[in-house]
């Protein structure tokens, strides 16, 4: 499978079977051979696991009573899980019995994406200590981190994605909104980000209808130009979904009599006479969105308001966008009646996240209106491809060691951190990212395997820094990382070829699923540590009690290592011994209340010592695998 994957069914290959544990291979799981970590590498077969339990249960050892087996290890199996599932739930802390592990994986070397592997069992910590590599996960979690839950996952409803769809067959359509936002067949997206008017991924520049200098009562104001291709997938969205999307809309531009330079591009400011009509505009617009169907869950004052562009752009100092904020927008909103809309500032790059948050939180009416803060990952030189920040290719700037770790030093985490910590009553949402072709091809870039682990090692740092929400650019592209209006052509997780009507998934899609897959709205961040730098881990506990532990390896060479999880109170540690594969992400999972029964136990005293501290694996092995609904 190459890594710009064609997709020639209802969904990409990694989603087509709603179950986790389900096999890509064809062969059933029971009957598959097994590598059990530990075992010096030996290989058992199924004929050898049923010889095994047949000598513990008294059972023929043919391999025609291999069934008989099955249903006997199926039956108990079922009855404990079925007590565990009858076990009360608490959150907090978390439950500490935690058993089944699951592994989800993609990888680059042999094209694995969102496969998963047989399960294994947490068991005793055998791994020697701390010099073994291991991934550290502590349950209890803290206070701190279960004051900002998850919200979740999204992209981006720009024109560009809208007409690149429109122009697929209805049934291609609803392949990529589905692989998106589906929630048990796709990648669960939540969240969604859509323009006011028009921005640089659109076909040309527009205001919300026919605006003109002079219209104090926004009569002109139409969201006609949505309902041509924006709406409408919005609505599809929804409906793929099942529920409602927590949509965020964003300026690139006001009117451009309303600034300045009375110009939709360059370094134009909304002049202060018209800053009520503006905040009404806002009002306007989420009042006619409502309308529409789609309600409108936030809004940012300005995309990237220090951004002077050759698309549309308008400049805010800190203290305009406070002015703007504490005495138009947030009493207008307030006014109409729509006080739930929450209201994020800055939406621009983490360089100058922390200075425009304390500017904005130090005044006190203003902070009152603002819900949180927004950022970008643009702005750092190592990373963009545009000419003037750098003559260097992105393959090239990206490459292995040391390089990894100077890009992640240096792409201002830190100040996600501290803006944290700032207000730890605040909230604080990642709402763009995407890799920018620079006048390169975007054949040059297709199923770059380093796209993904760009977006994994962005989505990880921040996460772990305190990000509650994650919404990428944009869901799709056309064949050429279009349309947009000045040239400013990207790439996206789904690129439409729309003349030969193909759905291309790129690297960047797997990798956004490792978390949206299986990190659920409400999940709360845990405590978590790799004792090596080149394993890039975060991990959640989810509203059902699951663990979702994510595992990134850049680098060239497969790390072993072992997983271990504490639970509160006791110290004491459950471990497996796991591998991160060279260039690979893979998702953990970790459920609860898999007691070891009288069978297990009987047939633990009954096997060689070599084998006793891996029989949980054994068994796994050969037990019927059941779908994980996620």
């Amino acid at each position: 499978m190459g890594a710009a994957m064609t997709s020639s069914m209802a969904l990409p290959a990694g989603l087509r079977t709603p179950g986790l544990l389900s096999s890509s291979s064809g062969v059933r799981p029971w009957a598959r051979k097994v590598n059990a970590p530990g075992l010096c590498s030996q290989r058992f077969s199924c004929v050898s696991l049923v010889a095994l339990f047949s000598a513990a249960f008294c059972l023929p050892s043919g391999h025609h009573r291999a069934g008989a087996l099955r249903r006997r290890l199926h039956g108990m199996r079922r009855l404990s899980t079925n007590r565990a599932e009858e076990a009360s739930v608490s959150s907090q802390p978390h439950r500490q019995n935690f058993r089944r592990v699951t592994i989800v994986r993609s990888e680059r070397v042999s094209g694995e994406r969102l496969r998963s592997l047989p399960p294994v069992l947490l068991g005793q910590d055998r791994s020697g200590g701390a010099q073994a590599p291991s991934v550290f996960v502590h349950t209890a979690g803290s206070e701190a981190l279960r004051s900002r839950p998850w919200l979740g996952f999204g992209g981006s409803f720009t024109e560009a994605a809208a007409v690149t769809l429109e122009k697929m067959s209805a049934g291609r359509r609803e392949e990529v909104l589905r692989s998106y936002f589906d929630p048990q067949r796709g990648l669960g997206y939540n969240l969604g980000r859509i323009p006011i008017g028009s921005c640089d991924f659109s076909l040309y520049s527009w205001t919300c209808g026919e605006l003109v200098e002079g219209d104090s009562e926004l009569r002109g104001f139409s969201l006609s130009r949505y309902e041509e291709a924006m709406l409408p997938m919005l609505r599809q969205a929804v409906k793929l979904r099942g529920g409602p999307i927590e949509l965020m809309a964003s300026p690139w531009s006001p009117p451009p009599w309303m600034k300045t330079v009375r110009s939709f591009n360059g370094e134009g400011r909304l002049l202060p006479a018209y800053r009520d009509l503006w905040a009404k505009h806002f009002v306007r617009f989420v009042q006619d969105m409502g309308k529409a169907g789609v309600p409108i869950w936030a809004v940012s004052v300005q995309n990237e308001p220090e951004a002077a562009q050759c698309w549309e752009s308008c400049l805010y100092s800190a203290e305009e966008e406070c002015i703007f904020v504490r005495d138009h927008l947030g009493p207008a909103l307030h006014d109409a009646g729509l006080e739930d809309v929450n209201i994020l500032v800055w939406d621009h790059n983490r360089d100058g996240l922390l200075e425009r948050a304390a500017a904005i939180y130090d005044d006190p009416v203003a902070s009152k209106f603002v819900w949180g803060v927004a950022y970008h990952w643009y702005g750092d030189a190592r990373f963009e491809s545009w000419p003037p920040r750098s003559k260097v290719p992105f393959e090239d700037r990206q490459d292995e060691g040391a390089t990894i770790f100077e890009l992640r030093a240096c792409a201002g985490f830190d100040n996600v951190r501290l803006v944290a910590d700032l207000r730890p009553d605040k909230h604080i949402l990642f709402t763009e990212g995407c890799q920018e072709l620079g006048g390169r091809p975007l054949a040059s870039v297709m199923g770059d395997w380093k796209l993904g682990e760009r977006y994994a090692m962005n989505i990880i740092s921040d996460m772990n820094s305190g990000c509650e929400g994650w919404i990428d650019w944009n869901l799709c592209l056309d064949e050429t990382g279009g349309p947009n209006h000045v040239g400013n052509l990207c790439v996206s997780p789904v690129i439409c070829d729309t003349r030969s009507d193909k759905v291309l998934y790129q690297p960047s899609f797997w990798y956004l699923g490792h978390f949206s897959r299986y990190i659920r709205p409400g999940a709360e961040r845990l405590l978590c540590s790799s004792s090596r730098d080149a394993l890039e881990v975060t991990a959640f506990a989810n509203p059902d009690g699951s663990l979702a532990v994510v595992v990134m390896n850049q680098g060239q060479e497969a790390i072993d290592f072992w997983l271990k999880i504490a639970g509160p109170g006791s110290g004491a540690l459950s471990a497996v011994r796991l591998q991160a594969p060279a260039r690979s992400i893979q998702t953990i999972l970790v459920d609860e209340g898999l007691e070891e029964n009288w069978w297990s136990k009987a047939a633990r005293a009954l096997v060689p010592d070599a084998l006793r501290k891996n029989l949980d694996n054994l068994w796994y092995a050969v037990a019927p695998k059941e779908p994980y609904q996620s």
